[in-house]
């Protein structure tokens, strides 16, 4: 195409697709801003979650504080009366209670509290003597020893295994307190422990209690959002990773920190994105359709560019087509018309003036008949023909043409075989001398020109196939050869004669009786075209 014609379509398209490919960078820093407005929202939201979930967490830690008491983890030996110690070995029940219940009985020489040795002498001469809970508080707050587990083990009571199951979560608690004796959150062992000097003995939060409390913290959170506590370096309770918004310390338990975190990036910014797939999806649509008329514009106006330009060479074909036969008639009738020609002659100027007018009729027939199927206006005429009569008439109007370049026509088979067919003869007649015509073209002299006239087995269908022994056609062109005014290379079209609308109306009238014209060929081996028609369309 030419630079000229290249241009306004270059501008068009720079005219639809830049607008366009600037909404898409807009659409693009348009999500990044909503993005950020998202995450600026989060990190508001963020802090005020911190501030009410701290205020929560403090109030929950504090009901959640127990006590313990502490005593010695190795027994420190005791004093008392030789008398006292001897009560712990009779039987005397009533001695027994008096010294358990003295607060002031103190230790053993083993170092073990007397009060608890007395409540164990009276568990063995009668376990039903003594309430079950005065027991267990002596023996868990009044007197904690190591005979405390004991002590609880023997007691008949439904609810002994629950005193056990504190003291053993108290043991816990002072076990850690030994060796932190300060405030602190401790993970032993994975669950997380906090434990704090008392004036009484101890504090501590069991690790049930801290995560029943940060489930109570964590629930109706942002879907985004996910809270977390965390110690110095220490994380407690929640998830390790995530973007950090907002983090609030308690006010009572101020080693202790409240950490709001995103750990869903994606459902904080969906709506962002949702809103960015359909701008995109919008806009990549907008291009699709802008691109597509784009390429069909500019298929349209090569098209009519090629037109044009084969329309331009059809019709400089065209005159010199005219131009060869008129020049032949005028030049013979001035010679007849000056009375110089011989006798023997004039027959042969007469012949050849027939001849000449016979090409010239059949080349405005095909443009005739070529401008009234481009306007739809060519009518039909169907009717019932005898097939081999009609191959036979066009082998005879054909047979000087091919004889003037040293042409043989050769009929296949012979007899033809007896055809009847619902066709318009005058339209097949027409195509069979176009194709006739190509054939003898493109053959070179002494070569042979095949027709066949045949059948399929089940009658449906009637062939004719014409084969020349031409240059031949390559593959690509096997399509294009039946395009309005298509003409093969610019070598054949100076070697040959032709206006590039024979096989085009051909195909027409093909495709009119609901048939196909199809052609076999390679280059150097001649070509076959074939023409295929129902018997009865």
């Amino acid at each position: 195409m030419p630079r000229q014609n290249r241009s306004p379509l270059r501008w068009l398209s720079l005219a639809v697709l830049v607008p366009v490919m600037g909404l898409a960078v807009l659409a693009a820093l348009g999500t990044r801003a909503q993005i950020r407005a998202a995450w600026s929202e989060a990190r508001d939201e963020a802090k005020r979650l911190a501030a009410d979930r701290a205020t929560l967490c403090d109030r929950l830690l504090d009901e959640h504080i127990q006590q313990a008491a502490l005593y010695p983890a190795l027994p420190v030996p005791g004093n008392g009366t030789a008398a006292t110690d001897q009560v712990l070995d009779g039987k005397e029940v009533a001695a027994l209670a008096k010294l358990r219940d003295d607060p002031a009985a103190g230790l053993s020489p083993a170092g073990l509290p007397r009060r608890v040795l007395a409540a164990l002498r009276l568990l063995e001469i009668d376990s039903a003597a003594q309430p079950a809970d005065a027991v267990a508080t002596l023996v868990t707050r009044e007197c904690p020893s190591i005979l405390t587990l004991t002590a609880l083990t023997k007691l008949a009571s439904p609810e002994q295994a629950t005193w056990l199951a504190q003291w053993r979560l108290a043991e816990q608690a002072r076990a850690i307190f030994r060796h932190q004796p300060t405030a602190a959150w401790v993970r032993s062992g994975g669950p997380v422990w906090w434990t704090a000097p008392a004036r009484d003995g101890l504090q501590f939060i069991a690790p049930g209690q801290f995560e029943e409390i940060h489930q109570t913290i964590r629930r109706n959170l942002p879907p985004w959002a996910e809270l977390r506590l965390a110690s110095g370096q220490q994380v407690l309770a929640g998830p390790a990773a995530g973007e950090l918004l907002a983090s609030t310390p308690l006010t009572r338990h101020a080693d202790l920190r409240l950490e709001v975190m995103a750990t869903r990036p994606a459902l904080l910014e969906a709506g962002a994105r949702q809103q960015a797939r359909w701008t995109l999806g919008l806009l990549a649509f907008a291009i699709f359709l802008s691109g597509g008329g784009l390429w069909l514009i500019q298929r349209v106006v090569k098209r009519e560019q090629r037109l044009n330009a084969m329309k331009s060479d059809f019709v400089a074909s065209v005159s010199h087509e005219l131009r060869a036969p008129v020049a032949s008639i005028r030049l013979m009738a001035d010679a007849l018309e000056a009375g110089k020609i011989a006798p023997p002659t004039i027959r042969e100027f007469h012949q050849l003036i027939s001849r000449e007018s016979t090409r010239l009729s059949a080349l405005i027939e095909n443009v005739l008949d070529f401008s009234r199927l481009e306007r739809g206006r060519r009518h039909w005429h169907f009717a019932e023909c005898d097939l081999a009569t009609i191959v036979l008439d066009c082998v005879r109007m054909m047979e000087p043409i091919a004889a003037e370049k040293g042409l043989a026509l050769t009929i296949e088979p012979a007899p033809l075989p007896d055809l009847s067919a619902m066709v318009d003869s005058g339209a097949i007649h027409q195509a069979l001398v176009n194709l006739l015509d190509n054939a003898i073209k493109f053959s070179p002299a002494g070569a042979v020109v095949t027709i066949q006239l045949s059948s399929d087995e089940a009658r449906h269908r009637w062939h004719i196939s014409i084969t020349d022994q031409g240059p031949g056609i390559a593959a690509a062109e096997h399509q294009r050869i039946f395009e309005r005014f298509h003409r093969l290379g610019s070598e054949l079209r100076r070697e040959t004669q032709g206006t590039g609308i024979g096989l085009s109306v051909v195909k027409a009238i093909a495709e009119a009786h609901h048939g196909t014209i199809t052609l076999r060929s390679q280059p150097g081996h001649g070509s076959t075209f074939v023409l295929s028609i129902p018997l009865q369309p």
